[in-house]
């Protein structure tokens, strides 16, 4: 009889050593994968402010906010829709849209917002409205309300003809409505500023980890039962075995640990050419970590920032901006690393360049 019992024991931890190797074996490559899929652009669209707050310029900021959270998730790459931005420009100026259409889309609908989606070769857009903004006396408190849908724009808009589905077979990606709370502050007699600033950018966070699939708040933590059963003793040490082996092989690369960072690019330059401007810069150094891709964002005379369709492999060290402009412009550019891990390093930014077409 006890024979018996130790030939199953046996098998057991047979079997859970073959799957614990085959499992080392093919998550690394689906992290991997995963780390190196194709980023989602999506245009992000200027917020509608409802909350009758009074608050001057509070729709620039929460679009402001939005637009950086939604950039700083993994797999995004967002851009804030403008009638000034260079992309625009030459969608126009290639008759592949109106300035009517340009103008409107500052304050887009779904369909409007897929139809310039669609023309500027985006893969989603996303309209939002602020709902309200509530300004909690006594603790000081600020609480922005933000409700919003993203839409993925193939299955809305038509591939041959660009036109946008009925308004009633519109599909929505994603939807959120969340909420973000300032820090309150007792017998506060300051500005309501940087109040409402947290607020904004804590709704938008919430807002940016819906979209990417993350969960929004706190999650319950909840105790694991022990077990009583001599099996799981053996199925620990069996696994502590595989660890210690998978970590001790030659062939096995550990993760980054908690030092590891994500390292900027150094000696970013600009140098400018008859009607481009060509970037160069440094990789970066003292990281082990690898390198997706290079993101490239530009601003035009102290506009906002706007990612350039580029897509610059972690080999590359230059970039020429082929999209520049008639006329005399002030052109500043930042470049920030991806790297398969997830992470992305601190912008590193050029500095203005005057160059005239």
């Amino acid at each position: 009889m006890y024979a018996i019992t130790r030939r199953s024991s046996y098998r057991t931890i047979s079997l859970l050593l073959t799957a614990c190797m085959v499992a080392s074996l093919l998550l690394p490559m689906s992290v991997s994968s995963v780390a190196q899929g194709e980023t989602k652009t999506i245009l992000v669209f200027s917020v509608l402010d409802e909350s009758e707050s009074g608050v001057e310029g509070l729709d620039y900021r929460v679009t402001s906010a939005l637009h950086m959270a939604i950039d700083a998730q993994t797999g995004f790459a967002a851009t804030k829709f403008s009638a000034h931005s260079p992309l625009v420009r030459r969608a126009v100026a290639e008759g592949r849209l109106r300035q009517v259409d340009v103008e409107a889309g500052e304050m887009a609908d779904a369909g409007l917002a897929l139809f310039l989606g669609g023309v500027l070769e985006f893969d989603y857009v996303l309209i939002a409205n602020l709902k309200s903004l509530e300004i909690q006396d006594e603790p000081r408190q600020v609480k922005a309300v933000l409700s919003g849908q993203a839409y993925q724009v193939k299955g809305n808009v038509d591939e041959a003809t660009g036109d946008v589905v009925d308004e009633d077979k519109l599909t929505v990606f994603k939807a959120f409505g969340v909420t973000g709370t300032s820090k309150t502050f007792a017998h506060y007699t300051g500005s309501d500023k940087p109040l409402i600033s947290a607020a904004v950018k804590a709704a938008a966070a919430q807002a940016a980890r819906t979209l990417a699939g993350e969960p929004v708040g706190v999650q319950p933590v909840t105790k694991r039962a022990k077990s009583k059963s001599w099996k799981w003793l053996l199925y620990a040490i069996a696994l502590g075995v595989l660890v210690i082996g998978v970590n001790n092989s030659g062939d096995a690369v550990p993760p980054p640990g908690p030092a590891e960072q994500a390292k900027p690019i150094t000696n970013l330059t600009l140098q400018p050419l008859q009607t481009n401007i060509q970037l160069m810069w440094d990789p970066p150094t003292g990281t082990t970590l690898q390198i997706l891709r290079y993101e490239i964002s530009r601003q035009l005379d102290g506009g906002g920032f706007s990612i350039l369709p580029s897509n610059v492999g972690p080999n590359e060290t230059g970039y020429t901006d082929t999209n520049t402009l008639t006329g005399r412009h002030a052109y500043q550019y930042r470049v920030r690393v991806l790297y398969t891990s997830g992470q992305a390093s601190d912008y590193k930014y050029s500095g203005n360049l005057w160059f005239t077409r």
